[in-house]
């Protein structure tokens, strides 16, 4: 099971900048298997503690594809993740509560107790979008059998970015009336505007999704190249195996 151990928000900025994301050290390359992850944030009255939420009765996740690069034995994947199926507006919006959260208890110079200052409130969100994807994205290889190198998690890359349209305030529909003309049995009709359903927009780079408006809590889409990793046997393979020396000789 994946732990997330979070770093001190202020230090993060100050020392970190740009790539405060790849700091921790993920615990995947010991094993691929045996993670239980919570049903649902939502259905759970216990906090949120750095676990990729699955959306399943079984603990997993939906939403993700995994295409292999190059020949066999295959050792990079091209990762696709759909946020809706996968459910990343909640785990985005635990992500960024939790950093939020702790950054609230440090003491920035010129604000009260409490305050994030709005030009370091940014960050945090650009963390959670991150976290978000990359955790994703190592939940989706672990699901499919595939054992990350180490240093995995820091060097894949992240793009093609969908986020949703940005929130509008609902219009009226639109009618109109066809006037009904003299010496014609046809009666008036009312024809209603129906407004096509809004485009989610689509970024080479997370900076640009950011940029754009994406707010923890909206789910998004993207695609993650050069995914380095082993495919291994995983535990329908591997039941009824005996361990070398299992057998008495």
């Amino acid at each position: 099971m994946v732990g997330w151990r979070f770093l001190n928000p202020l230090l993060l900025w100050i020392v970190c900048g740009v790539s405060f994301c790849l700091a921790w050290a993920p615990s995947h390359k010991a094993s691929v298997s045996g993670r239980s992850f919570p049903v649902s944030l939502q259905s759970s009255s216990l906090p949120w503690n750095g676990e990729v939420v699955s959306n399943t009765a079984d603990g997993t996740i939906k939403g993700c594809s995994v295409q292999p690069v190059g020949n066999e034995p295959h050792v990079e994947w091209i990762i696709k993740i759909d946020g809706v199926e996968a459910d990343l507006g909640r785990f985005s919006d635990a992500i960024y509560k939790k950093v939020t959260a702790d950054a609230k208890k440090e003491r920035f110079q010129g604000f009260r107790p409490g305050t994030i200052p709005p030009h370091i409130e940014p960050t945090y969100r650009a963390f959670a979008m991150d976290e978000c994807a990359r955790e994703t994205v190592l939940e989706a290889m672990q699901q499919n059998n595939i054992r990350p190198f180490e240093n995995t998690r820091a060097e894949f890359e992240l793009e093609n970015f969908f986020i949703p349209p940005p929130s509008k305030k609902g219009n009226k529909k639109k009618k109109k009336k066809k006037s009904k003309k003299s010496n014609d049995d046809t009666q008036s009709a009312v024809v209603e505007e129906i407004p096509g359903e809004p485009k989610w927009r689509q970024f080479d780079s997370m900076k640009e999704a950011l940029d754009a408006g994406w707010r923890p809590g909206q789910s998004f889409s993207f695609v993650a190249k050069n995914v380095k990793g082993q495919k291994v046997l995983g535990e329908k393979e591997t039941q009824g195996a005996t361990a070398i020396g299992g057998l008495g000789y």
